[in-house]
């Protein structure tokens, strides 16, 4: 059911990574969020921020879309590839992303 094509639709952002499923908790509905580094502050120190999206469908297409959401807020073409989903101790689930 999933990891089955790299691209649910050919508008897709996100790659679908060989052998990848979502958690087993996550459903339509559920929230999935992206944390990246977005610059420092005035110690050098790196500032991350946390973006957001909700599952539609739960198929490959509705969390690819979910995840392309994610990468559009984080102005982000270059994390592209979906490698794992993890639940967060809030419920939601963080798409971890590589390059």
């Amino acid at each position: 059911m999933f990891g089955i094509v790299e691209k649910a639709n050919k508008e897709n952002i996100s790659i679908w990574c060989e052998g990848v499923q979502p958690h087993a908790d996550m459903k339509a509905g559920s929230k999935v969020v992206y944390t990246t580094i977005t610059g420092k502050d005035e110690n050098n120190e790196y500032t991350w921020t946390q973006f957001s999206s909700f599952v539609g469908s739960f198929d490959q297409a509705g969390i690819q879309n979910a995840v392309d959401s994610l990468l559009i807020q984080a102005n982000d073409g270059h994390h592209v590839f979906i490698e794992d989903f993890y639940k967060n101790e809030d419920g939601s689930f963080e798409a971890v992303m590589g390059s």
